[in-house]
């Protein structure tokens, strides 16, 4: 249901390709194979965990610098803060408002 409502917001601001990961391992599966310009996560996935998607992609992937988004429930401090470290270009929790993902990627889009 979350990323069928993050796709839909996404669409609606012009992103027109995407590719879907039911869990943060398959996730990194396709991130071996295919180039993508922006990665949206959540925290809490099975099988691999956001953080340690995103360490994944950071320490291992050919594409150490894709920008990756966060849209999260998750409450924890410690984790978020070990995620931020990591290099998100941004947060949002759950549930958020399009207008917050649309000023993190047109500041995500204005750095490039």
């Amino acid at each position: 249901m979350a990323r069928k409502f993050i796709r839909q917001v996404l669409a609606n601001l012009g992103v027109r390709h995407f590719y879907e990961a039911e869990n943060g391992r398959l996730a990194a599966e396709l991130l071996n194979d295919t180039a993508v310009d922006l990665v949206v996560t959540d925290y809490n996935m099975p099988e691999m965990d956001g953080q340690a998607l995103i360490e994944f992609i950071r320490t291992q992937s050919w594409q150490k610098s894709v920008p990756v988004l966060m849209v999260t429930s998750e409450t924890n401090n410690s984790r978020l803060a070990a995620v931020e470290e990591l290099g998100v270009v941004g947060m949002c929790d759950k549930p958020f408002e399009p207008a917050t993902v649309r000023a993190l990627l047109a500041r995500l889009l204005a750095g490039s």
